[in-house]
């Protein structure tokens, strides 16, 4: 018989080095190579993931290893427990009990004493529910941890502000850079003479002074290589009105720490939403100011005045009105090259598994198709009732709010029922009462349906909304002979 070619798989994420686990890319590299040695096992190749959460399978790493495994290259997978391989223990269990099953390969997970040759893995299913819990515990402890270092005035973002760096003897803790602080208080003091953030934007330009991010290039950051001016030698000098807007609008300037800004929602998917200033951590005089807090609160008071100009002239009339309808997210306005307006919707570039097509749309053409749908329907303001029967089918008016609280309630106990149901499929499979090609089946047909009933539920919500918006205004206009 001959020796199995195997792959030997490491994956670190930033929440363990947070947690102080030992278990670094090197530490299992050694300690899988050991166990290969011992046992005679032939190493095709290592597969690491470094920084990358348990909780997301989109790793370059293991697509790699997985695409490997699909063209019948190996058929023996190793690595130090059963977290390394991914912490949703639903996604996990899939690889355990299914995929590795299906495509032959054999699986052992040293730590948890793990190995899919033999029968007694009845444990595995619960150590993925645990890792599983682990990550939901310790997403909770590391978001409540860097709230107190927050409240203590800590430094705690990934990056400094532009005219700042951290503190080569103090990480927490942010001291002035020199050369970008002369280009703030510049900016500063550009906008205290009455120049608008357009204005300070050309001024910039026209004495040639790099921009934010290929400061950064500059100084070594490689997060930002990209802007490294032998790649890009125009594009460096191009300021935007909005960088000019967020320096003009950070108090940390002012010598206070600001945290808070955002926080993640979903620790699954690492999903954040932005906070309201409400919400912010502000402390105050943590570091050295780079303006005056008079001057400062002067700029914001001629803010406030001075209304947004738009750098282009294509004004946003269907601002918060388009949603995708793959995915239910707003579209966003952008601009091409040639100055053409489009809406596109950003979630699919955030998140393409979850959004598979962009829906673009060019404003003049969704504009036109706007204006003839309206031309045609102020002609049935000649009749009141035919007007009003229209809108009250096209907005949901005509169904009542107990038929919709009745068809709300009915999608969600489904959501509950396919959610529940998708659980129970992968006890049962991973306690073998069915096969896996029942279980990839049964898993097939409901994740769909599940999808289906949750975009169901979204516009419903969405006519809800529409009718408490819709209504009072179209009974202000028009008086049907029979009323709602």
């Amino acid at each position: 018989m001959s020796t199995p070619p195997s792959i030997l798989y490491c994956r670190l994420s930033k929440d363990d080095e947070q947690a102080g686990e030992s278990i670094s890319i090197g530490t299992q590299k050694s300690m899988l190579e050991s166990y290969c040695r011992e046992q005679g096992f032939l190493v095709y190749d290592y597969y690491v993931d470094d920084g990358y959460s348990g909780l997301n399978f989109n790793r370059p790493g293991f697509e790699r290893m997985l695409n490997d495994i699909d063209n019948g290259r190996v058929n023996l997978v190793i690595t130090k427990d059963l977290s390394r391989l991914g912490r949703d223990y639903i996604q996990t269990g899939y690889y355990t009990e299914v995929y590795f099953s299906r495509k032959h390969v054999r699986y052992i997970a040293l730590n948890d004493r793990f190995d899919s040759m033999r029968d007694d893995n009845d444990i595995a299913p619960f150590k993925n529910i645990l890792n599983d819990m682990y990550a939901k515990d310790l997403s909770r402890k590391v978001k409540a941890a860097k709230r107190q270092r927050a409240k203590n005035g800590y430094y705690i973002s990934a990056q400094a502000p532009y005219g700042y760096k951290p503190n080569p003897h103090n990480r927490n803790q942010l001291i002035v850079d020199v050369e970008a602080s002369k280009v703030v208080r510049k900016i500063f003091a550009l906008a205290l003479s009455g120049y608008g953030a357009v204005k300070i934007d050309n001024a910039l330009k026209a004495e040639r002074i790099i921009n934010p991010s290929a400061y950064k290039a500059k100084n070594g950051d490689t997060r930002f290589s990209r802007y490294n001016d032998n790649q890009n030698p125009n594009k460096v000098y191009e300021w935007c009105y909005a960088t000019i807007q967020i320096i003009l609008q950070d108090r940390v300037y002012t010598g206070d720490m600001v945290n808070h800004k955002c926080e993640i929602v979903n620790y699954k998917t690492k999903e954040r939403q932005t906070l309201p200033k409400e919400q912010y951590i502000i402390v105050p005089n943590t570091h050295e100011p780079l303006v005056s807090r008079e001057d400062f609160e002067q700029v914001q008071m001629l803010i406030k005045s001075r209304p947004s100009p738009s750098v282009y002239e294509t004004e946003n009339l269907f601002r918060g009105v388009l949603v995708c309808s793959e995915c239910g997210h707003s579209l966003s306005m952008a601009h091409r090259r040639d100055k053409r307006t489009y809406y596109r919707c950003m979630h699919h570039y955030r998140h393409p598994g979850e959004c598979l097509h962009t829906h673009a749309i060019f404003y003049d053409d969704l504009y036109k198709a706007v204006l003839e749908r309206i031309r045609a329907t102020a002609k049935l303001l000649q009749d009141d009732e035919a007007f009003y029967r229209l809108v009250e089918e096209r907005s949901g008016l005509n169904t009542s709010d107990r038929q919709l609280a009745t068809e709300r309630d009915k999608l969600k106990r489904r959501q509950q029922e396919l959610s529940t149901l998708l659980f129970k499929l992968f006890e049962d499979h991973a306690a073998g009462l069915i096969s896996d090609e029942n279980y990839v089946a049964s898993q097939t047909d409901t994740s769909p349906n599940k999808q289906k009933s949750k975009r169901k539920l979204l516009c419903l919500m969405q006519s809800w909304r529409n009718r408490q918006i819709i209504k009072p205004t179209l009974n202000n206009y028009v008086k049907p002979s029979q009323t709602i």
